[in-house]
Parts: structure tokens; sequence; C-alpha cells
């Protein structure tokens, strides 16, 4: 039907029919393999979700592992033998009871020191467990941190147990210490000489005391070993060994030891005050003993001869007159003393000469002494001990001294000769005024009182003799000079009345 348009009429244009082109094959997809590609944030978000759920999942677990040890021993933890995975403090301090009654209330130490045994026990020493330190690093260990270190810290103790071997102990050694002193001092001793003691004249004059062995103890480190076995609570025991102390002198040598070693016998000269301090002299000598190694010191063991001590005024030989003095004729007794020295092989340490020879020994053998120093000292250089004696006894009407010494024999004998050389006379008199008039009053008196004396020098020779007398040694003991003495006169002072 024809179209009207507003310009006009317009011809219908032919109807022109299209013709589709022809579709190409496709191939067909298979189900199942198609792919879908994600996008950035997609893969962002799922991996976020991941780790979300992994951090949950890893979280809930950790917390499953700590959260049954919040108020308890964690696994891995053990006191002396006895594990602590899931107890209590509680637990624990039963726990540590049962431990102190079994172990720490029944400790106990024997030390033994010469068959004697003494005890030490907890009690003494104050032994106790600490409780707080014993517990507090086993607490500690998988408590300490969150909850992931905690985790870690179980996972470590799975591999490599925390062990407490012994409890945490406190106590005080001051009575082990002490214990150990009395020990010490019980077993302990000096050891003691054996002795002789000698009473002259006595039946028995020789008593003897045995000798006694001494021991000592040492002592250092036997409180730390206590120590440390303790520490372990471990009870047990100590011998104590002691250190032998044997004595210097045994009975059976002093007996041995009591021969005679020198005798001098010689006849008192003067007068009765002389026989008087001669016989005082000789008793405070007499039971003297001279350990060995010891000097005896003559005015040491007599002591001043003086009045107060029982000495009498009494004539003495001296510069060729005789003078009287308090202790006159002590001399006599030294020299006693002084050759049986020499004659019983002693040493002699100190003495002096007379200035004129003397008339109770031979020349050159006597030995003055005097209260201002002149002293005669002997050693006794033997292993045993020496004993003096020395008495005054009467026979015939004569007084004789007699000087014994007894000690340990020596296997000889001694001799002594004088070997004597005179260095001549002074025959010029002195002239001395007698202004005491002591033995002349006048001048025109002449008195004389001392004779010339001939000088001299002698040395006195020590001959050893064996047990068969045969000369084995000599030796030369002492030089003594005597100076030659000229003749004495005194002259009175006064003037004769004339007639």
């Amino acid at each position: 039907m024809p179209t009207m348009t507003r310009a006009g009429y317009t011809p219908p244009k032919p109807e022109i029919k299209m013709v589709p082109e022809p579709r190409k094959p496709q191939k067909k997809k298979k189900k199942g393999r198609r792919k879908r590609r994600m996008s950035g944030a997609a893969m962002a978000s799922l991996v976020i979700f991941l780790l979300a759920a992994a951090v949950g999942v890893g979280t809930l677990y950790v917390c499953a592992k700590t959260q049954p040890y919040q108020q308890a021993f964690v696994p891995g933890t053990i006191l002396m033998g006895y594990p602590l995975a899931g107890a209590t403090r509680a637990d624990a301090e039963r726990l540590l009871d049962t431990l102190s009654a079994e172990h720490v209330d029944t400790w106990q130490y024997e030390i033994v020191c010469m068959d004697r045994t003494y005890t030490l026990t907890a009690q003494d020493v104050g032994l106790d467990i600490d409780r707080e330190e014993t517990l507090a690093q086993l607490w500690q260990a998988g408590h300490e941190g969150g909850m992931l270190t905690r985790y870690l810290e179980m996972r470590r103790l799975a591999r490599e147990a925390l062990v407490q071997p012994y409890p945490v102990l406190t106590y005080d050694l001051t009575a082990a210490d002490a214990l150990l002193e009395q020990i010490r001092a019980d077993a302990e001793r000096d050891a003691v000489d054996a002795t002789v003691a000698y009473t002259p004249g006595s039946a028995t004059p020789f008593a003897f005391t045995p000798e006694e062995t001494g021991f000592s103890l040492d002592v250092t480190g036997v409180s730390a070993r206590i120590e440390r076995d303790m520490l372990r609570l471990v009870s047990g025991s100590v011998s104590l060994e002691i250190t032998v102390i044997e004595p210097q002198v045994y009975q059976a040598v002093l007996e041995s030891a009591l021969s005679l070693r020198a005798r001098v016998v010689a006849q008192v000269t003067g007068d009765e005050a002389t026989v008087h301090n001669v016989t005082l002299a000789a008793q405070a000598l007499c039971g003297l003993c001279v350990d060995s190694g010891e000097a005896l010191s003559f005015n040491g063991a007599v002591g001043a001869r003086t009045q107060e001590n029982g000495y009498l005024a009494a004539k003495e030989p001296a510069y060729g007159e005789d003078v009287s003095g308090v202790g006159g004729g002590v001399c006599q007794v030294s020299t006693a003393l002084y050759r049986a020295a020499l004659l019983g092989g002693m040493d002699v340490r100190e003495r002096s000469a007379a200035v004129r020879p003397v008339d109770y020994c031979d020349m050159g053998q006597e030995a003055a002494v005097s209260d201002q120093g002149l002293d005669l000292v002997i050693v006794n250089q033997t292993d045993a001990p020496l004993f003096v004696s020395a008495r005054v006894y009467e026979d015939d009407g004569a007084s004789y001294l007699e000087m014994m010494l007894i000690g340990e024999e020596l296997g000889r004998r001694c001799r002594l000769n004088s070997l004597i050389d005179e260095t001549g006379t002074i025959e010029e008199p002195v002239y001395v005024r007698d202004r005491e008039g002591q033995y002349a009053t006048y001048t025109d008196e002449r008195v004389p009182v001392g004779k010339a004396l001939a000088g001299y020098e002698v040395s006195v020779e020590r001959v050893t003799l064996d047990e068969n007398g045969l000369e084995t040694a000599a030796e030369i003991v002492s030089d003594s000079v005597y100076e030659a003495v000229a003749p004495t006169i005194y002259v009175g002072v006064q003037q004769r009345d004339a007639q």
C-alpha cells in the first residue's frame, strides 16, 4: 500500500531479502576444563583468610597445650627423680614434706677416731629444706612470658628436662667444726720423754718414769667433706688418721746409760770453815741432772756464796798468801767438777785458772770461781742425761771431797797430764807499807809475808784410753800462765818513841 509523505508520493522500494552468512563451525568445549582467572584482590583475601585460619588454629593448639599448666608444673620438671608435670605448688610442698622426712631428718654423719665414734645429726647442724629456693626455678620453667613463649619453653623441656637433683638446703656447720675440734682435743697429746731422778744415798737412787707416745690429728678438709655429702643428703662416715709422735727419750735408754763416767777424790785443804763451805757447795751440786745438750753452770747451781746462804769466812790462797773471804774453799769443789768433766770426756765451755797454782790438784787442773764473774760451765754433749754426785766424807781424821759423773757409757776413759814449763823467779822483794798494822807496826820493822814464787806455763793434756787401757788420742784442753811472784815484806808506818 502506498505511503504518503508530506512531500508527495514516494514509490515503494522493492523488497530485498537478506541472506545470512554461513556460520563457521566451532569446537565444543569440554565440561570441567573451563578456567577462570581470579583477580589480585581475591587472591589476597584468600591468603589473609588462610593465615587467619592458621593463626586461629595455632592459637587454639598452643592454648590447648599450655592452659592445663597455668597453675601446675609443666612437663619436663623433675625434683630428685620425681616428675612434677601437672603437680600444683601444694602437691610439690607435700612432696618436699616426704623428702624431708625420708632424707633430711634422718641424715647423720659418723666420725671415727682412735676406736671412738662421734655422731653428727641433722638437728646438730640445723639441716632443713629451703622450699622457696628449691621450687623457684622449677616453677618458673614454662610460666614466664606470653603463651607462645611458654609453649616454646615446654617444647624445649620435652627435649631437655629441667632436673633438680637435690633440694636447696639451709644449715649451720658451727656444730660440726666444734665437734671436730673436740675430737682433735681428745686425740692429741704431747709425747712425754722418760725421766730419771737421782737421789743420792737412797736404797734405789734412780727412779724412772716411762715414756709416753704422743699423737697429733689434722682435721683440715673434714668439714668440707661433711658439707659435700650433706648437700647430696648422703649419710656417711669418715675415719680420721692420727700421726704418732715418738718420744725422744726412752726408759730403756736411760737405764742403759747409768754408768760411772768419772770419779775424782781429793782431800779438802783448809780449816773447819773451809770444810763447811766445801760441804755446802757439794750439797748444791749433788743430784743435779744435766740433760742432753744442756750446760751446767757452777755459779748458777751453787748460788751466791754469802752469809745469808750459810757460807763462812775462810782462808784461801791468793797471790802467794792466804786471804780470808766468805765462801773460801769453794774453788776446791769447782776444781773437782772440772777434773771430773775432763775425765768423763765432756766439753768445757768456760773455765778460769787460779792466779797461783793450788795444792789440792795437779798444776793447771784447777777451776777458779767467784761471785764476781768467774764461772765454770760444762756441757753434756751425749744423748743421755748426766747426773752429778758430790759429797764430803771423813776418813782417818781427814775430810775428802768425792765428785762423780754418772751417764752414758762412752766406751773409753781419759787421763789428765799436766805439762809444766817453769819460767823463772823474782828474787828482788816487794816492800808493802802495812798501814793497817796487820803484820808490822813500826817503820823499822821488816816482816816477810810472802816468799818468792816461780812462774809457770802449764798445758793440760787429755789422753783418751780404750777399754783395754791403750792410748787412742791426746789433746790439749787448757793452757794456764802463772806469773812469778816476788817475795813480799811488810813495813810498819809508825815511828818508835825516842828513849
